[in-house]
């Protein structure tokens, strides 16, 4: 189901206070301490639980506390109490002072609900506590167990524990969500995690597929439905069923945004792997001309010289290598290793396939001059490579 803010990546609005000015000089080195007092319903309540990281502290029976030792900068700092809603409020701690949680000083818990505990949960959720988010869930399921918000909860369950890495767990309760609750306004989002368990979490490629599948079959007006594609198109990949994966990525490129961008680029890959080079080179070219600065273009330029050359057409295959050079030269692989030494051991080869022995000779050369320990992408040497290049050539040049 469309939504007007993915779930998933949207921040809904919570209740926060930032709490700039500390008071009352402590000595208490690197920490802070925070201070205030929690009303209830009706008025201060003593023994709720406060804490921000490790630290915890309980209100006393006129509904104050401090929390002391707290790191400083930006903290969360969480209230809970038998009966009452949850509270999470943002404050700055100033090292060596004592903040107020809020201007006022004060807090005030809301009486429990399914609607307010769910407020709250969404919260923590969004803010990424996803430890506290799964646990809390667990207690709302138990505790409003006809409310029609359930699904909602189990969504929020079964995606906190995708995000703690727990991805059976999270199979396991979003599988039963969207059986369960097919028509609900976050199915989809719970399709899509299935789907990203299974692949990115479990390794299992093919039963990803199938479940992305499922998500472009029955909810095509979803948000997921392009990077559904998208990430279908990299299990096939991971696969080596190349054609498959350029289908995939060729659907995902028509929702343009990042999407098309990273479609482009896989799909050139796949023409190269099925040995299309022209349409590789074609694609490669195409990607590095939209996002010359993009991370990736760097790779799309060496690539594209690589295919002209499969296609034994070196003149194209050397303009591109020079390209890479040029514009690229401090460019690197996903290791770390550079680029542009492959680059002008290729350009060296183009040179000469279009017999023009002595300048390939002189880039052989200037490859031992400047990366006197260049090396191939997969970390093998490159330049055993080059000064065996160099002999060969020695009598057509010397």
């Amino acid at each position: 189901m469309k939504k007007s803010q993915p779930f998933l990546l949207s921040i809904l609005s919570v209740l926060i206070f930032v709490v700039i000015t500390g008071c009352m000089s402590m000595n208490i080195g690197d920490k802070g301490a925070i201070r205030g007092r929690v009303f209830g319903d009706n008025g201060p309540l003593q023994g709720v639980r406060v804490e921000a990281g490790d630290q915890v502290a309980f209100t006393n029976d006129a509904g104050d506390f401090l929390l002391e030792n707290v790191s400083s900068g930006a903290q969360y700092v969480f209230f809970s109490f038998e009966g009452y809603t949850g509270a999470l409020v943002k404050v700055t701690v100033v090292k060596g002072n004592e903040v107020p949680i809020s201007p006022d000083g004060s807090v005030t818990l809301s009486l429990s609900s399914d609607n307010n505990d769910y407020e709250y949960l969404v919260s923590i959720y969004q803010l990424g506590f996803y430890e506290k988010s799964f646990l809390d869930s667990e207690k709302y399921i138990k505790e409003f167990t006809g409310s029609n918000l359930i699904p909602n909860v189990l969504f929020i369950k079964g995606a906190s524990a995708y995000y703690l890495g727990d991805y059976q767990t999270s199979l396991s309760i979003l599988k039963d969500m969207v059986k369960s609750y097919p028509d609900n306004e976050f199915a989809d989002d719970g399709q899509y995690l299935l789907a990203r368990c299974l692949g990115q979490g479990l390794n299992q490629w093919w039963d990803s597929i199938n479940e992305y599948k499922n998500l472009i079959q029955n909810y095509p007006q979803s948000e997921f439905v392009g990077v559904a594609y998208y990430e279908m198109g990299d299990c096939y990949y991971i696969l080596e069923s190349y054609s498959n994966a350029s289908v995939a990525y060729d659907q995902a490129r028509v929702f343009g945004g990042e999407i098309e961008k990273k479609s482009i680029y896989g799909l050139a890959h796949c023409f190269y792997k099925l040995e299309l080079f022209y349409k590789a080179a074609s694609l490669f070219a195409e990607y590095v001309q939209k996002y010359p600065n993009d991370e990736f273009a760097d790779d799309a330029q060496y690539f594209e010289g690589a295919s002209w050359y499969r296609r034994d057409d070196y003149q194209q295959a050397l303009e591109a290598f020079d390209k890479s050079i040029v514009q690229y030269p401090t460019g690197t692989w996903y290791n770390g290793i550079l680029i542009a030494p492959a680059s002008m051991f290729n350009k060296g080869l183009c040179l000469e396939k279009l017999g023009r022995y002595s300048e390939a000779y002189q880039v052989y050369l200037d490859i031992i001059r400047k990366y006197p320990g260049a090396k191939w992408a997969d970390g093998t040497s490159l330049i055993s490579n080059a000064q065996y290049r160099i002999e060969l050539l020695k009598d057509a040049v010397l």
